[in-house]
């Protein structure tokens, strides 16, 4: 049985089992994920699932019960219950295994709509093969099950990358539509996936189809909008012109506006918390002059905000009465703290009286607090991404190799979680020591080079004669996650050439380049493909000049300076990223999104260091595993 077949197998088999069975803040309220409110349009779809299921239970024909829990199965999943959505399925699967269908077509559209569903989850539990295989095997019958198949393929395609695939898909399917609110939701999908594009992505696509191009020329529009609002009704006039006929909904068009100019119209007063001296005072001084440089280069002169800045390492006053006494200034946002003990401190209360951003994130990813916003640049969510490439590109079998310190158990555990749960398996994994260079031992075990010079060893023992053969590693690792900073990296790589490991691609986060082209030291890292900053890989900014120009000498620092170009735009922009699924903030620091326990996560760019030079670029999307679908031709 082949492999993704297997998992199909295996996923509809758990289906249907599930039918059966530092400065003390006090908080106010303990939560915990069961406590966790849910939104809005969770209740409301929620609500009209359990409809769908009354009506269920009150129908006479099983096909009757097969249609409504058909149809609440979707809304589940479309409320992020996904649980809910798999008994739902299980029971349409054990209906449909049980029972003769009235007729053969009957049959047939049970059989579709069951793998939908399959694929609608698997899709929102991120695993991209496994859709693959489960939308391979679709053959819809119906004109909405057609529709559907077509929308999920261009889900599979955003979740594999392929943006501008997945845009296109959508802007076709628009003419196939006939409900205000399908285009409207399908309106919403276009516009996510144009979000997820980086400046440098939009800047280089041009379409033949003048639709799409009126679709990235008013992701331009809007984009330039988070940052110059002023201009954004007249730039908005002026698309309206270019492009009279276009299809995107009115009723989306006037939302995007209404949202984009809610929290920006009224001037702010921004306090700053962030330890000004001691320890960390070097980390702030970056993250305030970065700051500073947005504000002084922000033209919104009417809403231009108030900045104060305050010492949270103030040895006579606690967070807490900081806090207070920057509301009492008349603050209307924060930005900071930095201490993790904090913030997961602030994190257990109930709500806090302005919005927080915070500069780092809790031990916990839960959060509940009202006004809550935390933002960082986080080693985890970097490792997350480099999983997602590397399953993208079909590198299924990994070796993990990181330092033996509380930052590399952290980075590894991240990356072997998020690729386990992606489909992939991680073979083999050593730490090392980061006090000396030679990695010979921990590599050696990474690559059972000692189990090949074991068996040399029995072999020579066995024929009474000295051999001469080369320490043979294993073969089943096809990549190699290495979590490092530049100065092990520079020593690592060799060593994996010397190990006979050359040829494995290696794939590593940004701590492994400085941030500063030194072609002569960094050509051993030459091969390794990382995730970095826009700031860094595309930068010709004016800011990033002025970084340069006024502070050389902290180059080594300008992720944080970017951290805090960033942290200045987010105040504005934090009801648009709260409150929509599909906003998404072209940052400095990535594309930045909001997850649903208001953590700032961020998409950010690829690299490989060529010739001692970091080279951006798009990654291929390897499609070996993808077969030719089920269903013919290019439209529903």
């Amino acid at each position: 049985m082949k492999l993704h077949t297997f998992k199909l197998f295996i996923f509809l088999s758990i289906v249907a089992l599930s039918a059966c069975d530092t400065q003390q803040i006090k908080p106010e309220q303990e939560v915990t994920e069961k406590t966790k409110p849910a939104t809005e349009k969770q209740v409301t779809l929620t609500e009209e699932a359990e409809r769908l299921l009354e009506l269920a239970e009150d129908s006479d024909t099983e096909a009757e019960q097969f249609k409504y829990r058909a149809l609440a199965a979707h809304l589940y999943i479309e409320a992020d219950e996904v649980q809910l959505a798999e008994a739902q399925l299980a029971w349409l699967k054990d209906k449909s295994d049980n029972r003769h269908a009235t007729d053969e077509s009957s049959a047939k559209i049970e059989t579709a709509e069951i793998l939908l569903i399959s694929a609608e989850i698997a899709i929102q539990r991120k695993d991209a093969l496994l859709a693959t295989q489960l939308i391979n095997e679709i053959k819809a019958i119906t004109r909405e099950q057609q529709i559907n198949y077509f929308s999920l393929k261009a889900d599979l395609d955003f979740l594999s990358t392929r943006y501008m695939h997945a845009v296109d898909r959508r802007v076709q399917l628009d003419t196939y539509i006939t409900d205000s609110k399908g285009k409207n939701l399908n309106n919403r999908k276009i516009w996510a996936t144009l979000s997820n594009l980086s400046n440098i992505q939009l800047k280089n696509q041009r379409s033949n189809n003048e639709t799409i191009n009126g679709w990235l020329d008013l992701t331009k529009v809007m984009r330039a909008g988070q940052q110059n609002i002023s201009r954004l009704e007249d730039d908005l006039l002026n698309w309206g012109t270019r492009y009279p006929a276009h299809p995107v909904n009115d009723s989306f068009l006037q939302e995007l506006i209404t949202i984009y100019q809610a929290d920006i119209t009224n001037k702010k007063y921004i306090a700053v918390l962030l330890p000004m001296s001691g320890n960390l005072a070097n980390i702030t001084t970056n993250i305030k002059n970065g700051i500073l440089s947005a504000y002084y280069s922000d033209i919104n002169t009417a809403t231009k905000p108030e900045i104060h800045f305050y010492d949270s390492n103030n040895k006579d006053l606690t967070f807490k009465e900081l806090y207070e006494q920057a509301l009492d200034d008349g603050a209307t946002n924060i930005i900071g703290p930095l201490d993790k003990v904090v913030i997961s401190q602030l994190a257990q209360q109930k709500e806090l009286d302005v919005p927080v951003l915070t500069l780092n994130y809790s031990e916990s990813e839960f959060n509940t607090t009202d006004n809550l916003f935390q933002f960082g640049l986080s080693p985890e969510d970097e490792a997350r991404q480099v999983a997602e490439l590397a399953i993208r590109q079909n590198k299924l079998r990994a070796a993990v190799f990181y330092p033996d310190s509380e930052w590399g158990k952290r980075l590894s555990q991240a990356f072997t979680e998020h690729y386990t749960l992606l489909g992939g398996q991680v073979l083999a994994s050593a730490d090392y020591v980061t006090t000396t260079n030679d990695y010979k031992r921990p590599i050696r075990q990474l690559f059972n080079l000692d189990q090949s010079d074991i068996r040399r060893r029995k072999i020579e023992n066995l024929i009474g004669v000295k051999t001469q053969s080369e320490s043979y590693r294993r073969q089943d690792i096809d990549m190699i996650f290495l979590a490092a900073t530049h100065r092990s990296a520079r020593s690592i790589m060799p060593s994996f050439k010397f190990h006979h490991a050359g040829k494995l691609p290696v794939y590593s986060t940004s701590h492994i380049y400085t941030g500063k082209l030194d072609r002569e030291l960094d050509r051993d890292l030459n091969g390794i493909v990382f995730c970095d900053l826009p700031w860094i890989l595309q930068n010709n900014s004016a800011l990033s000049k002025t970084f340069k120009k006024n502070w050389p000498e902290q180059e080594n620092f300008t992720r944080l300076f970017a951290l805090g170009i960033d942290a200045y735009h987010l105040i504005n922009n934090l009801d648009y990223l709260g409150n929509k699924e599909f906003a998404t903030y072209a940052g400095q620091t990535g594309n930045i999104q909001l997850d649903k326990n208001n953590r700032v996560t961020r998409k950010l760019l690829w690299a490989k260091f060529i010739k001692g030079r970091p080279i951006y670029f798009e990654p291929e999307i390897i499609e070996t595993t993808l077969a030719k679908p089920a269903n013919t031709g290019d439209r529903p």
